[in-house]
Order: structure tokens, then C-alpha cells, then sequence
């Protein structure tokens, strides 16, 4: 007779609901932690959506602004072309700065899709010659202060090309001496309230 060699099977005891009950609580904790996350995610970038929306209409302000500003410079000089014979060139100088300001204020947006790099080029190229216009018309402006305004005898200037011209060059110096002077002033501040720290501790 053949003997029959079976071993005995084991029964699988079903987990008890103790055992299940710490897979469980860590699925749940998993849930909670990636629904978290995703509020997270979610208010960021609602957030950041809210940030746009508050930096566009800004931005859009500003540039309609500048872009005002750079056309009436441009219409004064060319208005005003015969209008200062002491000093021929500023009417020119507020008809080339207004241009350049149009150009330059313009291409960024003509190029906002594109991401030409050779545009950028461009652009930076304008702007150091912007900069060394704005020095040249410091020399012309400047040197003739205050020129007379009525026609007559002695060599005069149109009155509104010469203030227009002569209170934006002042504003873009101030503009500029607060761009320099302001991160000096809150980093000496900064470098003081640590040293003063130092000494308390």
C-alpha cells in the first residue's frame, strides 16, 4: 500500500480588526497629509494668482504713464524745434529721449511671447544709449539755467521744452540718487541693529 504523503495545511487565520486597524489609521494619515498638500498647493497658487492680478493693473498704469509722458516729450521737441535759439539741441534732446522712450517701453511687450534674445540685445543697447543721452542732456540743459524765456534781443528758450526738460532730468537724478542711496542706508541700519545685538548678548 502506497503511503500517502500529504502534509497538513496550515488554515490562514484572518487578521483580527486589531491588526487592521494600524494599516488603516496609516492610509488615513497618508490621505489627510496629501489632501493637505494639495490645499497647499492650492492656496499658493491662488496666492500667486491674486499677486498677478495686483502687479498687472500697476504695471499697465505705470507704462501708460511713461508712455504719456515719452509722447509729449517727443510732440514738444518737434513743436519746439526753432523755439530755443541759446540752445538748439534741447529741443532735439526732448524729441530723441521721448522716442527712445516710446521704443523702449514698446519692444518689451512686442517681445513678451517670443523671448527673442537678439530683442533683448537690442533693447539693452537702447537703454545705454538712453542713459548717455540723459548725460549729454544734463550738459545742455543744465549749462543755461535759466535761460530767458521771452523772445527779444537776447537768445531765449521756449519755456515749456526747458522745464519739461529740466524737471525730468532732475527727477530721474533723485530717482536715481534713492535707487543707490536707499539699500546703502538699510544695510548700515541692518550692520548697526547687529552690532548693538552683539553688545546686548
Amino acid at each position: 500500500m502506497a503511503s500517502n504523503n500529504t502534509t497538513p495545511t496550515t488554515p490562514t487565520t484572518p487578521s483580527t480588526p486589531q491588526e487592521q486597524t494600524p494599516l488603516r489609521a496609516e492610509t488615513d494619515v497618508a490621505k489627510v497629509e496629501s489632501g493637505a498638500l494639495e490645499v497647499k498647493e492650492t492656496e499658493k497658487t491662488s496666492v500667486d494668482e491674486i499677486k498677478e492680478k495686483i502687479k498687472k493693473p500697476t504695471i499697465g498704469v505705470s507704462l501708460i504713464l511713461f508712455l504719456i509722458l515719452n509722447i509729449v516729450m517727443f510732440f514738444v521737441g518737434i513743436t519746439t524745434t526753432k523755439d530755443c535759439p541759446i540752445k538748439p539741441i534741447i529741443p532735439v534732446y526732448l524729441a530723441v529721449a521721448g522716442a527712445l522712450g516710446v521704443i523702449t517701453k514698446i519692444i518689451p511687450i512686442a517681445n513678451r511671447n517670443r523671448r527673442l534674445v537678439i530683442v533683448d540685445r537690442i533693447l539693452y543697447a537702447l537703454f545705454i544709449v538712453e542713459f548717455i543721452w540723459m548725460i549729454l542732456g544734463s550738459v545742455w540743459i543744465y549749462s543755461i539755467y535759466q535761460p530767458n524765456y521771452v523772445p527779444g534781443r537776447e537768445p531765449h528758450c521756449n519755456k515749456t521744452a526747458y522745464l519739461l526738460a529740466f524737471w525730468l532730468l532732475t527727477i530721474n537724478y533723485i530717482f536715481l540718487l534713492l535707487v543707490i542711496t536707499l539699500p546703502c542706508i538699510i544695510l548700515c541700519c541692518f550692520c548697526c541693529c547687529a552690532a548693538l545685538v552683539a553688545k546686548a548678548e
